[in-house]
Order: structure tokens, then C-alpha cells, then sequence
């Protein structure tokens, strides 16, 4: 039951999963525009590890959070990809240590408009909050970093550093911990609304 990863939130990573759903080929790419490469990328780590796309019986995507237009590319794909059989599940980044099993955290990214996201979640707890940046010291001197995550170095700033002395990377763990994340996704059957920093209407207004 092969299956394509797609992660299109921040930088873009591709993979594919075998029966067993661990990795054949996982790639990170950096610094480059989702746009330009998606589809090349994909043919080439289909075209190294001998499938093609009709042998991808699912397509598993990030749902968010993240931007509308690098959001939208993995979306599109994997309509196309539906249109060929093949079933779309997502989840949303930060879900990834709890699926792993770490049962209580803080996982943090750049947002939009000098905003910071916070997904908090224990055995009794799953909230998400947005900071402004004026707000983010104090708000993180009330944080237990003990267990804290970002989903990768691209996802956070230099002031969000400054007051940050170490944390690790959700998509070091999507790399590592396969089985787990996705036995549970796969359970699941979960298909969520994909989770935009901005409104579609915001993203694209008209300048006058």
C-alpha cells in the first residue's frame, strides 16, 4: 500500500511510505518555492524508487498551520491524485509528538502580521493560541519548555530565539518516527480543514 507524503507548510518535504509505512525516499527541500519544484520533485523520487503515481494507492498531506498559497499546492495535489484513486488523509503539524506518543508540550511557529502560534496540549488539554510579538516574552515566561517543539528551523525568528534557549524539530521526529505517526493517521481516516494564517480574503487583496 504505497503511499505519498507531502509537506508543503514551511519548506517542502516529499516522501514515500512502503507497506510497512516506513521510508523509501524522504527528501527535504529548503529555500525554494513550492510552485517550482512540487511536481518535478515528486516524478523524480517516484522515478528512483521504480513507482509511478498510480502505484500510490494514498496521499497523506500537512493540513497546516501555514500559509494559503503553500498550503494550496499540496492540496491541489492531492486532488489531482484523488481523481485517480487514491485516498487523502491530513493532519495538522502539530499533532506530530503526540502521535509519537509525547504526552504534554508546546509547539510554536511564525505566524502572520508580527504573530506567534501556540498549540498546548496534555492528557486533559488541546489548545491553540495566537501572541503578537510585543506579547511573546512574557507570554513564553509562563511556558514549560521542558517539551517544546517547532516544526522546522525555517518556522521560527531571531526574536522568538532570543528567548528560547533550545527546543526540537517536529519534522526530525516525522523523519524518525514513521510507523507510529502514520499508523495512527491511517486509523483515523482524518481529513481536516486545512489551517490558513490568513483568510483567502486577506491573502489577496487588491492594493489601490
Amino acid at each position: 500500500m504505497a503511499c505519498l507524503f507531502i509537506d508543503s507548510t514551511y519548506d517542502i518535504t516529499l516522501g514515500i511510505l512502503d507497506d510497512e509505512l516506513g521510508w523509501i525516499k524522504f527528501q527535504r527541500f529548503f529555500n525554494q518555492k513550492a510552485s517550482a519544484i512540487i511536481q518535478k520533485e515528486t516524478y523524480q523520487l517516484l522515478q528512483e524508487a521504480k513507482l509511478s503515481m498510480k502505484d500510490m494507492q494514498q496521499v497523506i498531506t500537512i493540513a497546516g498551520p501555514g500559509f494559503y498559497t503553500g498550503l494550496r499546492l499540496s492540496e491541489g495535489f492531492a486532488d489531482v491524485m484523488t481523481f485517480m484513486e487514491a485516498r487523502h488523509l491530513n493532519f495538522m503539524s502539530y499533532e506530530i509528538p503526540f502521535l509519537t506518543g509525547i504526552s504534554e508540550g508546546t509547539w510554536m511557529t511564525k505566524a502572520y502580521r508580527g504573530e506567534y502560534f501556540f498549540h498546548h496540549w496534555n492528557n486533559s488539554l488541546r489548545e491553540n493560541k495566537l501572541v503578537a510579538a510585543k506579547e511573546l516574552e512574557s507570554y513564553l515566561a509562563g511556558v514549560d519548555k521542558s517539551s517544546f517543539y517547532i516544526h522546522s528551523q525555517s518556522a521560527i525568528d531571531e526574536l522568538s530565539k532570543s528567548f528560547l534557549q533550545q527546543w526540537k524539530t517536529t519534522s526530525e521526529l516525522l523523519e524518525k518516527e514513521p510507523k507510529k505517526i502514520f499508523t495512527n493517521i491511517l486509523k483515523s481516516s482524518q481529513k481536516l480543514e486545512s489551517y490558513y494564517f490568513r483568510a483567502p480574503e486577506d491573502e489577496f487583496k487588491v492594493s489601490l
